[in-house]
């Protein structure tokens, strides 16, 4: 994967601090801070549609309620996906993974971080269709070169890396647990990068981890809910190769501070 700074910054969800998360307008915000990736979130509906929420259910970013998985793309559609976070929003609407690849089709070296949420173990077989299908529409849009694939379910992650071994570039956690049950690989054989979680007292973990990743060639990737200097400071002085942030702008501009993005 090619970076333009020597840190690169994801933008979660899109502007996730100031814009409802994983919305169109979110993204659109996002892009205009241009951000080296986007994160987002992908789920398939019951009739076989790919829309990008974070949660398995609707109930917290919308004004419905009930399992992601069990609603048609047309009920998913009739939900208010803004108001939540602001009534400036109030008639947001639920976008389609192919609106959002629509929006991002005019930026060449935008990268991608897309998180498959439908997981084995809550859904079996579903979850493998929906994978192929986020996989098969990203190949079709030329992105999948750009991106990495990202799922908390350790047994999707072992599919991946045994049904594309050549074309799929594997975002997973540490700590390895956190991934569920039936994981039968130790993560760092087949993971492109991981993203290091620590306790909520301790958020940076030691600098140990960080170098255990980067011994088996793993890159060692960050996230923390509030962005502030002491994290990001602390996350650098370790290692941290890249950064998700709710607030790209600030992390863009903490990082360009100090000398480690355009």
């Amino acid at each position: 994967m090619k970076y333009l700074n020597e840190i690169p910054v994801a933008a979660h969800r899109g502007n996730a601090r100031y814009y409802p998360e994983n919305t169109l307008v979110s993204f659109r915000s996002a892009l205009s801070l241009s951000p080296d990736m986007l994160e987002l979130d992908l789920h398939m509906t019951s009739d076989g549609e790919l829309i990008v929420m974070h949660d398995h259910r609707v109930d917290r970013t919308t004004d419905g309620h009930g399992l992601i998985r069990e609603m048609t793309l047309k009920e998913i559609k009739q939900l208010d996906a803004g108001s939540w976070k602001g009534e400036q929003f109030t008639g947001e609407r639920v976008p389609r993974f192919e609106e959002f690849l629509e929006l991002t089709a005019g930026v060449p070296d935008l990268l991608f971080n897309v998180e498959l949420k439908d997981y084995p173990a809550d859904s079996g077989e579903f979850a493998f269709a929906s994978a192929k299908k986020a996989l098969n529409m990203m190949r079709h849009y030329g992105i999948l070169e750009r991106s990495v694939v990202n799922t908390w379910s350790g047994e999707l992650n072992e599919w991946l890396a045994e049904n594309y071994p050549d074309e799929v570039l594997i975002h997973a956690y540490f700590p390895q647990e956190s991934m569920g049950l039936h994981q039968k690989r130790f993560v760092y054989d087949y993971a492109f990068c991981v993203c290091l979680f620590g306790p909520k007292e301790k958020p940076v973990v030691d600098k140990k981890y960080f170098d255990f990743a980067k011994a088996y060639g793993v890159e060692p990737w960050v996230y923390y809910s509030m962005e502030s200097t002491e994290l990001y400071d602390e996350a650098i002085a370790n290692g941290a190769r890249l950064f998700t942030a709710n607030d790209p702008a600030w992390a863009i501009n903490y990082l360009r501070s100090k000398g480690l993005h355009k």
